[in-house]
């Protein structure tokens, strides 16, 4: 990592007063801050010094069954205790977590029972070590039968009780006994629950003895532990289904297993998804609760796979809750989302890890993730991957260019409407063992996202929630919002419309909680909706306040020729191409642009830049390209570029500002409010209303994409106007707002 000038705030009072010239000196510096945990601005590794978390030895990578009766461990009740204890805290002194590693395979119940006579080798006989024998008498008991999970055919799974599982209090295990001077959840009496509450409540209480036994804060889950194992095939126990129904204030036919499943599957679905997700945050509250009375700082959380609802993972339950339900701040939290290749997993397509990281961060903003990465060396899975998919290591290592860096650059809106990087930390493929790409990785560092520069890609939950509703336990459909809209960035092949987007510069995604407290030096170019027609009223009206809608869907081939112009940089390139890119403004204000090449063949483009100030500048070659020029006339130009078969080329661009859009520190230009100006209806007919607020004799000029002026008045005053443009075409237009001291830049659409 190369460390270079002082850090641009001790030139703050400089930066002031001094000179422009000095003033774009400045933006020049950077400063790569030491890790120092999760962080958006300096993303970490995972088990690195000052990263995320550590598993300590012993009770923390104990199998499941132990880590639920450890009081019947030996090692944790022996000497061995103190050095598990010891382990934790030289995790902490190295400035990680130590945390539980919890998961489960689903082959406990039988090698806790005997084990498997005719494989002992995949299936052994535990049915005498301490832990797993009173886990399986437990298990094994009649009384326990009851809580079994039900697939929704109505076979149970023996040794499996879902976190959704009301349990009788008289169950609580009598080998479960809680650590000296511990502190009990509110209304428990004994240390052990006094009424009816979930599995999801217990178990989490039960690991958070366990972790303040052994000197841990916290757990990281996966398989088994983290979601329900079959996803929406389970758990359709007769109890789980009373206890939803209970919970939902509905009324479920009675009938068999598989009737009452289809009734849920047909006419509850979403809030059958809700209830999962609710008895999960339990699971993960309960623990962190009550390590939190107890005095500890927990850190919860897994790897994932992305929204998975159906599981019982929604971030936003998880972080704000429903109707009071339980929740935990993010502060709290901590998920991996899983994008990297194994031996049964291939390489992503460029940009479907970059999607997959902006989707799941921007649709819960608190919610804080990292990226399971791919990575060459260490126990050899991606290389093993690359060989399976019969690909050398030559173009292995272009796909962790494009993917590190995508993933890594792929920036989001919070729910405080501040524009950030989507991952805080990276893993290099499994137990964060791979080699590091440098290269890439000091540019992440070296340039982190501020501001956006073009479009979003926009998530509505709302949107979501239409697709859960009536589908069928056979037809489980969901909002495939990023499968959508990284098929529109592939070559063009013999499928159903897919890369008619090629040559978009992505990377900004937002959902429903990110654009009430937006800027407007954040808002998108215009925002890619998919199932559009689902998005409801008021959530449209909102967006078409800050940019225009496009849905790739309902015009295919059109969506370029829509989306482009209304952004400032997009990649002009002949139809057996796909070059596809990422732009943003970074912390020195300068604009980052990526282009990568998804074909085994060489392509050469051109970058187009539109409603960009005028003037010359430098385009300093990061990566794969040399460093070249810029000229910008009537608010636009281009550059030349050449990137190799599955290459990727970076810019920076220094001081080039995409007009309306202007910093405060970049533009004497006032910074406006999101109400200023507002058009209504957008799109229009070339009849609408503007609202001006905090406006004097102010001008409006209207152009089309072409910089041809259709329109303009003077004389304007706060307030609200009628326009009719007459014998305007069908397209997008930009409209202008110009005082002495403010300009306001507005798009709309005239259908």
């Amino acid at each position: 990592m190369k460390f270079s000038k002082p850090n641009k705030h001790q030139w703050l009072c400089a930066f002031i007063i001094v000179s422009t010239i000095t003033q774009l000196a400045a933006q020049d510096m950077i400063t790569i801050a030491p890790a120092n945990g999760l962080s958006a601005d300096r993303p970490v590794f995972l088990f690195d010094k000052n990263g995320v978390f550590g598993q300590p030895w012993g009770a923390a990578g104990n199998a499941w069954p132990q880590q639920l009766f450890w009081n019947n461990v030996d090692d944790t009740n022996n000497h061995h205790l103190q050095e598990m204890i010891n382990e934790a805290s030289g995790i902490e002194a190295d400035g990680r977590v130590p945390v539980l590693g919890c998961v489960a395979w689903g082959y406990e119940f039988k090698s806790a029972t005997g084990g498997d006579s005719a494989n002992l080798a995949a299936t052994p006989d535990f049915s005498g070590l301490g832990g797993w024998k009173q886990w399986g008498e437990w298990m094994k008991d009649t009384s326990r039968v009851k809580y079994y999970s039900t697939n929704w055919k109505g076979k149970t799974e023996p040794g499996y009780i879902t976190p959704l599982m009301p349990m009788k209090p008289d169950d609580w295990p009598t080998e479960w006994i809680a650590p000296k001077n511990w502190v009990a959840p509110s209304g428990w009496s004994d240390n052990k629950p006094s009424s009816e509450i979930s599995y999801g409540q217990w178990l989490g209480t039960r690991l958070a003895q366990l972790a303040l036994k052994t000197g841990n804060r916290g757990m990281m889950c996966a398989d088994y532990v983290i979601g329900l194992e079959w996803g929406d095939a389970i758990d359709y126990n007769q109890r789980v289904v009373d206890d939803f129904a209970a919970w939902a204030g509905v009324t479920i036919p009675q009938g068999t297993v598989a009737e009452r499943a289809d009734y849920i599957q047909m006419n509850l679905k979403s809030k059958w998804f809700d209830f999962k997700c609710i008895r999960f945050a339990e699971f993960y509250c309960s623990m962190g609760q009550n390590l939190i009375d107890n005095g500890k700082i927990p850190l919860l959380g897994g790897q994932t796979l992305g929204e998975t609802r159906g599981s019982g993972n929604d971030f936003r339950i998880y972080t704000h809750g429903i109707n009071g339900s339980m929740s935990l701040p993010g502060k709290y939290w901590f998920f991996n989302v899983e994008l990297q290749a194994d031996d049964l997993r291939p390489p992503h397509e460029y940009w479907v890890s970059a999607s997959r990281m902006g989707m799941l961060a921007c649709r819960e903003p608190d919610m804080r993730l990292g990226g399971q990465m791919n990575a060459l060396g260490g126990q050899g899975m991606f290389d093993r991957s690359l060989e399976i998919d019969n690909r050398d290591t030559i173009w292995g290592k272009k796909h962790l260019t494009n993917q590190w860096l995508s993933v890594g650059w792929t920036h989001i809106a919070g729910r405080d409407g501040a524009v950030r990087r989507a991952p805080m930390s990276f893993m290099r493929s499994y137990w964060d063992a791979g080699e590091t790409p440098e290269e890439e990785f000091d540019l992440i560092l070296n340039h982190i996202p501020r501001h956006p520069f073009g479009p979003a890609v926009y998530y509505s939950v709302a949107i979501e929630r239409s697709f859960e509703k009536g589908n069928g336990k056979y037809s489980n459909s969901w909002y495939m919002c990023t499968e959508k809209f990284t098929r529109e960035l592939s070559p063009i092949k013999n499928a159903t419309h897919q890369g008619y987007l090629r040559g978009l510069c992505n990377g900004y995604w937002v959902s429903d909680v990110g654009t009430d407290s937006l800027k407007p030096v954040d808002y998108p170019s215009a925002w890619i909706v998919y199932d559009s027609e689902y998005l409801p009223a008021d959530e449209k009206a909102k967006l078409e306040a800050i940019a225009p809608i496009v849905d790739p869907e309902k015009k295919f081939s059109q969506a370029a020729k829509t989306l482009f112009p209304l952004g400032p940089v997009y990649i002009a390139q002949n139809e057996e191409q796909c070059l596809n890119g990422l732009a943003f403004v970074d912390q020195n204000e300068s604009v980052i642009v990526m282009v990568s090449n998804s074909m085994e063949s060489d392509a050469t483009a051109k970058l187009m830049f539109n409603h960009v100030g005028n003037g010359t500048f430098e385009c300093k070659g990061l990566y794969g390209c040399a460093n070249t020029t810029l000229t910008i006339s009537a608010d636009s130009g281009s550059v030349p570029i050449s990137v190799p078969s599955r290459g990727t080329i970076v810019y920076e661009i220094p001081h080039l500002k995409w007009l309306g859009h202007e910093t405060v520190s970049s533009s004497t230009i006032k910074e406006k409010s999101k109400s200023d100006a507002t058009i209504f209806p957008n799109p229009n007919n070339g009849l609408f209303t503007i609202e001006l607020n905090d406006c004097d004799n102010a001008t409006i000029t209207i152009f089309n994409l072409a910089g041809t002026m259709v329109f303009q008045q003077k004389g304007f005053q706060s307030g609200k106007h009628l326009l009719q443009v007459r014998d305007i075409k069908k397209g997008v237009y930009i409209l202008n707002v110009n005082e002495t001291d403010k300009q306001i830049i507005r798009k709309f659409v005239v259908e």
